[in-house]
């Protein structure tokens, strides 16, 4: 922002310079028998001038801190600076003109010149003109702050939303009107800089003062210009489809629907959602009709956003988007939850779209509570029970005559006044269409574009009626219903026009559609296919160069190998070269096979997409910020769903489309950047339908073959090449990312098995492939499964590569961390403990992989006791990741959060020096910020540091501070999670001694029994499970039970020793009857507390 003082001394400034001016201009008045009129204009502008002066003055005083948007923030500050820059060039153009009066004056002063005599002296002295200019840049400049005005009033109106006594709706208005006047301010100041353009057209001005001022003008109309935009309490408008510029007819509905959801309710009422229910026929304009009801009344709602009902994932996509807008974890429930808390000073409208199925369950699909307005449409009725407020719903059909006959000709660009004749054949068309909007629509677009007349339209129309019929009784791809034959006989006319054009835009504008089809018919970016177009490219060069690093290492694996090895290396080899032979994907001609190295040809793609945009047969995203286009459910059916499209066709159709997903999607290290992961989340919708398409067509083929109907291509059969393996693997990566980890580790079992048995488990692919499998069991809390897996990569990759390689060592890390987090501390040391050796002899002690080995080493050793030296080695990694990585990365935040931990233990367990809770608890506040602002508050890196927090801040006696970031932390983990993920039950577990320190015995007795009882099987020797027995005893024996912790001794001391040892410091600690009897009061003292 501005420096607060300069704008506070620029206006003081220019109101002294103003008030001494305007007092020069009396007493020159005072002198002449006729008042001069410019002399009085310009008095008057003065005036003007000091009171805006004064009103900057005072919303400056009065605002300047509140603004909280971190975006809104930037602009406010540029339009202070430009404000700043105004009030300067006001000073100075006064001080001009004083001194150019006081000129004309003359020493004599102003009581001795006549009116007459002065003009005289101007004229002769050539100061009229300067005087002229001067008092248009003084004009300009007035106008200027009278903007900045206007758009301080907008500035001040936002911020006042959250303490104002207005509803939503009257603050609403008001901003809007605010919003007029600043453009009003802005267009006089254009107006203004434009008339004083005209002056400084010749080079000699470029860098003349003149030029200046109209520079310093032109940056306060940029400033108040972005200003415009915030004239609005819409923050979010996420809708299905842009509304269309010929939308036709329904105004009575529209505006009934308005007034019901603007009317005040009953007390009784007041308890009930607003919902509403659109029902009827597809094409029959319902989504169109919402999303115009949400335009037309955007400025009612915070917020708008929809849901695509069309299938289960379909919405649950739709609801991580919408958590992904409100900064929680992207899924269902969180998402639905940050509705809820909006509260009804953001109201929010959403749109719950495409609801067909006949047991769609919609009661889950509404958010908690009463707020909030809901609009569903469907073509299911029995949903219209659903409906809430006035009628309830709207049963949607066929347009009245005369709106149907406007928007066939409004689509058909038809010129106003229309004849007799001309209304004559639109009636006939409308009939013949049922009086459907989108059959209407398109087939206005086929008379557009002239490939028939509005006379001969339905002769054509009957003949792809008639192909269609026939097609109907066929062996086709897809049932086609009597209401979409009526509405494709349109899109066939667009379709044939097009083939007939012979255009390589038109060609390409084919195949994309074919392809469009068997994505999800939303949201479809158009870098899917820039990415897939320069990925292979990459993917290719970062091969190479793996290769030729591994060269060395090569050389020396092959020294070590069997003759039996030698020969299965080379049997692989040509299994290899043949299974790629004539394996190369089908690929549209337009994208090429993405490994040219000069550019892709951009233009081409979007001369295409542009050809389909103009046909109507996509649309393109409202939000002109994003790239992406979206088509009709009824066109997205048809382009996959046409007579002459055959199984056969589907299938290879649908294997390009997936082709083309997974080209798009880059696999680690060189998909790291932020814009990739929302990528990647964005591909998930077009990935479920691509494989949903691809079961449909093998399910297809299975009933044509038992009945001897059709013959499957040899192209459909089903195999899995190392293309194929490569696709299931990329999709996986896509749904883990998404939290959808059944369906990654399905693929990624079939890819293991593949790779198990046609490369063998030696091969690297097959190690990596069994490792992200083994990732993936860790999220679905099979630990025991995961550290098997990698346990058996692990001994594969020492026998094959050695106990000192590379690769070797890097798994050894991974696993290693694994038997830390099965609570196998001992061996996870030892594990790492060689790891760390070894990568220091290979990549040095200041590599990443090096660095992130150690930092999991220290953890280790902390649990060892050996406090010190754990801090001493998270106290060498956090400088390196942070000199090799930057301050917060990922792994860097990651290595900060267990030198934070580090310090807590040592000041834990009795060890502790001066400030050890001090560094730990200003790390920890660190991590957990910066965890907030990338990963967002429902991550679970970010309620893990949460966690740690609160933990740090409970020892130290700040209850009320650890519950404050506790709490909330973990409903999020319960709600995401469930009740028995580890990551939950540790979370109870600290809740408990939280709980314990502030006196709460009961209630840290009844949390810490279900943290015992909850780790039951392989975990029941979990050294949290352990430290849950070991608090419970505890809190026992401080509210005077010690008779009823007998077992558990008995039991913690069998379990703790058989994990540690006899000797361990750990069992040490935790039998110790000072420990098992200290009050709440000793764990701050001297920093020595308990964990």
């Amino acid at each position: 922002m501005a420096d607060p003082f300069s704008i506070i001394a620029g206006t003081v400034g220019l109101a002294d310079v103003c008030m001494r001016f305007a007092l020069f201009l009396r007493q020159a008045k005072d002198g002449f028998h006729k008042v001069d009129e410019d002399l009085e204009d310009l008095t008057k502008e003065v005036t003007t001038l000091l009171s805006a002066s004064d009103l900057i003055k005072r919303s400056f005083e009065v605002h300047q801190a509140g603004i909280t948007d971190i975006n809104d923030q930037q602009i406010v500050s540029n339009h202070w600076q430009a404000t700043q820059s105004t009030l300067a060039g006001c000073q100075e153009i006064i001080d001009r003109l004083k001194d150019l009066i006081t000129k004309i004056l003359g020493s004599g002063g102003s009581k001795h010149v006549k009116t007459e005599a002065l003009r005289k002296y101007l004229r002769q002295q050539s100061k009229e003109d300067d005087f002229i200019k001067l008092r248009r840049k003084l004009n300009a400049h007035q106008i200027a702050l009278q903007t900045s005005l206007a758009a301080v009033n907008i500035i001040y109106t936002r911020n006042s939303q959250s303490t104002s006594i207005e509803s939503f709706s009257e603050l609403s208005n008001k901003i809007q009107d605010l919003g007029a006047d600043l453009q009003s301010a802005v267009n006089s100041l254009q107006a203004s800089i434009e008339l004083s353009a005209e002056k400084t057209v010749s080079s000699s001005y470029l860098n003349s003062p003149h030029q200046k001022v109209i520079s310093k003008l032109l940056n306060a109309l940029r400033s108040a210009q972005k200003i415009v935009p915030l004239a609005s309490l819409n923050e979010h408008f996420y809708a299905p489809q842009t509304v269309s510029s010929i939308f036709t007819g329904r105004k009575d509905d529209l505006d009934t629907l308005r007034r019901c959801f603007q009317a005040s309710t009953s007390p009784q009422e007041h308890q009930t959602q607003k919902r509403f229910v659109v029902y009827g026929l597809p094409g029959s304009g319902k989504t169109q009709f919402c999303c115009k009801f949400a335009s037309d009344n955007k400025q009612s709602f915070w917020g708008v956003f929809w849901i695509d009902a069309s299938t289960s994932e379909h919405a649950k996509q739709s609801f991580s988007t919408i958590a992904r807008i409100g900064k929680v974890e992207p899924n269902e429930r969180a998402a639905k939850s940050w509705l809820s808390s909006l509260g009804k000073e953001r109201p929010w409208l959403l749109i719950i779209d495409n609801a067909d199925e006949v047991s769609f369950p919609a009661e889950d699909y509404y958010p908690e509570g009463e707020s909030g307005v809901i609009l569903i449409t469907t073509r299911n009725p029995i949903l219209k029970v659903h409906g809430t407020i006035g009628p309830r719903y709207y049963q949607f059909g066929e347009l009245e005559e005369e709106a149907s006959v406007e928007l066939l000709l409004k689509a058909a660009d038809k010129p106003l006044p229309w004849p007799q004749s001309t209304l004559e054949s639109a009636k006939d068309i409308c009939k013949a269409l049922g009086y459907l909007p989108l059959a209407l629509m398109h087939a206005g677009k086929t008379i557009l574009i002239r490939l028939c007349t509005l006379q001969n339209y339905l002769s054509f129309f009957e003949k792809n009626w008639t192909r269609i019929r026939k097609r109907r009784g066929s062996n086709d791809a897809l049932s086609i219903s009597d209401a979409n034959a009526a509405i494709y006989s349109s899109y066939e006319l667009i379709h044939n026009g097009l083939l007939s054009e012979g255009t390589q835009a038109s060609k390409d504008a084919l195949e994309i559609l074919k392809i469009l089809s068997f994505f999800h018919r939303q949201h479809i970016r158009v870098d899917i296919f820039l990415r897939a177009a320069s990925n292979p490219r990459r993917e290719f060069l970062e091969q190479r160069r793996r290769e030729q690093e591994g060269e060395a290492a090569s050389h020396r694996l092959k020294l070590n190998r069997t003759v039996a090895q030698t020969l299965r290396t080379i049997g692989l080899s040509i299994f290899t070269y043949l299974i790629g032979l004539g394996s190369r994907p089908a690929l549209p001609a337009f994208l090429g096979d993405g490994l040219q190295s000069g550019p892709f040809d951009e233009v081409r793609l979007r001369q295409a997409l542009k050809r389909l945009f103009q046909m109507s047969l996509i649309f393109a995203n409202p939000d002109p910020n994003d790239d992406s286009y979206s088509m009709h459910p009824a066109v997205h059916l048809w382009a996959r769903a046409r007579p002459e499209m055959t199984i056969a066709d589907q299938a290879i159709w649908c294997q390009v489309a997936a082709t083309i997903l997974s080209r798009a999607i880059l696999l680690p290290p060189l998909d790291d950047e932020e814009e990739d992961e929302i990528f990647k989340r964005d591909l998930l919708p077009h990935i479920i339908h691509v494989q949903s398409n691809e079961r449909m067509i093998r399910a297809k083929y299975l009933e044509n073959q038992e009945s001897n109907r059709r013959l499957w291509p040899p192209i459909l059969q089903p195999r899995l090449d190392r293309d194929g393996a490569m696709q299931l693997v990329k999709f996986s990566i896509i749904y883990t990312q998404c939290g959808l980890f059944e369906e990654a580790e399905k693929l990624q079992l079939q890819v293991a098995e593949f790779a198990h048995k046609m490369l063998g488990m030696e091969n690297t692919r097959t190690m990596d492939i069994m490792l992200l499998l083994s990732y993936t069991y860790w999220q679905l809390t099979k630990g025991d499964e995961a550290a098997d897996l990698q346990e058996r990569v692990l001994m594969a990759c020492i026998e094959v590569r050695g106990p000192s390689d590379l690769k070797t060592l890097q798994i050894m890390n991974m696993f290693g961390t694994s038997r830390w987090q099965q609570g196998r501390i001992p061996e996870a040391r030892r594990i790492h403990e060689a790891a760390v050796e070894g990568l220091k002899k290979i990549l040095g002690d200041d590599h990443v992989d090096t660095l992130k080995a150690m930092s999991n080493l220290g953890r280790d050793i902390g649990k060892d006791f050996r406090f010190t030296e754990a801090i001493e080695i998270h106290s060498k990694v956090v400088p390196g990741l942070r000199s090799r990585l930057g301050n917060f990365h990922l792994e860097t935040l990651v290595a900060m959060d267990n030198l934070a931990m580090a310090y807590f233990d040592r000041a834990a367990y009795g060890y502790g020096h001066p400030g050890d809770l001090d560094q730990a608890v200003k790390l920890e506040e660190e991590v957990f910020e910066q965890r907030k602002r990338k990963l967002g508050r429902e991550h679970l890196y970010t309620l893990w540091s949460g966690l740690n927090l609160a933990r740090i801040k409970g020892v130290r006696g700040e209850i009320d501070e650890a519950l404050s970031v506790f709490l909330p932390g973990h409903a999020i983990a319960r709600r995401n999670l469930g009740e028995t993920h580890f990551g939950v039950l540790l979370g109870k577990l600290h809740y408990g001694r939280i709980l314990i320190y502030a006196k709460r015995y009961p209630e840290a007795e009844d949390i810490l029994k279900e943290v015992i009882e909850s780790h039951d099987g392989p975990r029941k020797g979990h050294p949290d499970r352990l430290l849950a027995i070991f608090s419970l005893i505890n809190c026992r024996n401080l509210q005077g039970k010690e008779a009823e912790t007998v077992v558990l001794l008995k039991e913690l001391m069998e379990s703790t020793k058989a994990l540690f040892g006899e000797n361990h410091a750990w069992v040490k600690y935790l039998l110790d009857p000072k420990n098992l009897w200290k009050e709440p009061e000793a764990y701050q003292r001297h920093g020595s507390i308990d964990i």
